[in-house]
Parts: C-alpha cells; sequence; structure tokens
C-alpha cells in the first residue's frame, strides 16, 4: 500500500494543530510520517511530544506557500497528503480509501467534506465534482484532504509561490491539464473551520483579488467572479442562503 507523508504547515494555533495531528492519527491507515512546518514559534513545543512519526519544520515565517514546499521536499513517502492547521478529518478510513484509490493506479485524489462553524450553525456539506474544464471557473477542490504522488513535483515543479491565496487551484489546474486524473473519493472526510482568522476572510480581499487575476492571468482564463470555498458551499442549489457568512 501506498505511503503517506502528512504536511501540516501551521502558524500560532496550537489548540487547533493538536485537534489536526490528533484525527490523522486517529486513521486506520497510517501515515509514514507526519510533517508539521511552522510558519511562528510554538508548534514544536505544542505537538512534538505527541508521536513519534512527527516533525517540526521551521519555515522561519516566510509564508504558507513556502511552507507547503519546505514539506514536501522533506517529505519520504510515496504520496503527499495535505490538512491545514485548523481543519480535521472526521472519517478514520479515509486514508484507506485513498491507499486503494493509490493502488489502483491513481495520481490525484480529493474528497468531499463539511464546513464546520464555530458559531454553532449547521455544518454545510462540501461536494463538488473537479476536472480541467471546472477548475477554469471554480476551484471546488479542499485543500484539507488533498492526496498526490509526490512525484508530480518532478513532472511539474514546486507550488507557485508568487499566488499566495491561489496556489492550490494552480496546482490543481496544472496537474489536470497535464493530463492526470483528478479522482474524487465521494464521502465527507474532513472539516473545515470557518473563523474569523480563514486566511480567505473579508480583510483580505484586496489581496485576494489582485491575486485571483495574476492566476487568471497566468492560465488565460476569462474574468472570475471572487469567491471562497464558503461561498461556493452556499451558492450550490439547495443550500440555504443563510449559511453564508
Amino acid at each position: 500500500m501506498s505511503s503517506i507523508s502528512v504536511v501540516i504547515p501551521t502558524r500560532g494555533r496550537p489548540h487547533f494543530l493538536k485537534q489536526a495531528i490528533a484525527s490523522v492519527l486517529a486513521q486506520t491507515h497510517a501515515p509514514r510520517e507526519i510533517i508539521v512546518v511552522d510558519d511562528g514559534v510554538g508548534a514544536a513545543e505544542a505537538v512534538s511530544h505527541m508521536h513519534p512519526s512527527i516533525t517540526v519544520l521551521d519555515n522561519r515565517e516566510r509564508g504558507p506557500v513556502p511552507a507547503r514546499n519546505m514539506g514536501v521536499a522533506h517529505a519520504s513517502g510515496e504520496v503527499i497528503c495535505f490538512l491545514d492547521d485548523d481543519d480535521w478529518f472526521t472519517d478514520e478510513t479515509y486514508f484507506d480509501k485513498a491507499a486503494q484509490a493509490f493502488d489502483r493506479g491513481a495520481a490525484f485524489c480529493y474528497a468531499d467534506g463539511i464546513m464546520a462553524f464555530e458559531d454553532g450553525r449547521d455544518s454545510l456539506p462540501f461536494a463538488f465534482h473537479a476536472d480541467a474544464d471546472t477548475l477554469t471557473r471554480d476551484n471546488t477542490i479542499l485543500i484539507s484532504g488533498v492526496m498526490y504522488r509526490r512525484s508530480l513535483h518532478a513532472e511539474l515543479g514546486p507550488f507557485d509561490e508568487t499566488l499566495p491565496f491561489y496556489w492550490d487551484w494552480d496546482w490543481y489546474l496544472r496537474v489536470a491539464r497535464a493530463g492526470h486524473e483528478l479522482t474524487r473519493i465521494p464521502s465527507a472526510v474532513v472539516a473545515i473551520r470557518v473563523h474569523a482568522r480563514n486566511m480567505s476572510g473579508d480583510s483580505l480581499e484586496a489581496q485576494r483579488r489582485d491575486n485571483l487575476k495574476a492566476f487568471s492571468t497566468k492560465h488565460q482564463l476569462a474574468p472570475i467572479p471572487l469567491k471562497n470555498h464558503l461561498d461556493i458551499a452556499t451558492q450550490a442549489p439547495g443550500k440555504p442562503p443563510e449559511a453564508s457568512s
């Protein structure tokens, strides 16, 4: 079965980080390693004792995309799995399901999830198809829970550090346009925590808008309306409008 390296970038959220790591350790298919990339201070002290498979790296406050590139460069597993420090896996069998897909020849897997609100509102499902065509209009893939063969980086290079908000969308499109199928695991496996400190929040709208324009120009796309994953989940058919932020 494919060996999995889990990469968790983090910055100043040890209480969330512990829950994220605990959800990885609860998987029935144990990962090869958990790589925590600290973009601030304190992650090593908070989690290094939790399990011997945990390695903590210091990103020296270079930002979240360099942190992910650092984690990937350090990884030794055949498969990379990402989990944001404020999210957590809700399905203990997800790694088993993904490993089976990779054993059948998959190069890239993504799964469904839920948007989990800190203010107590009911969670909102996030379950969408994605391919090279749909990704020219919307990013319908959650980065937490994405898995892919590490060898894709040898083919396609590292994440684009000039796209701090849309590096993930850029990566998915690069993978799909290179001819690799994006294999969906249609099961809600991860909870995306919706809270005031989410990177895609309203306070960063100007930077997000500029970065989306740069992303669209890079891939020669038509203008794309600014939205985040919560907007996509809320605007899906049958979703209640009161769930938007």
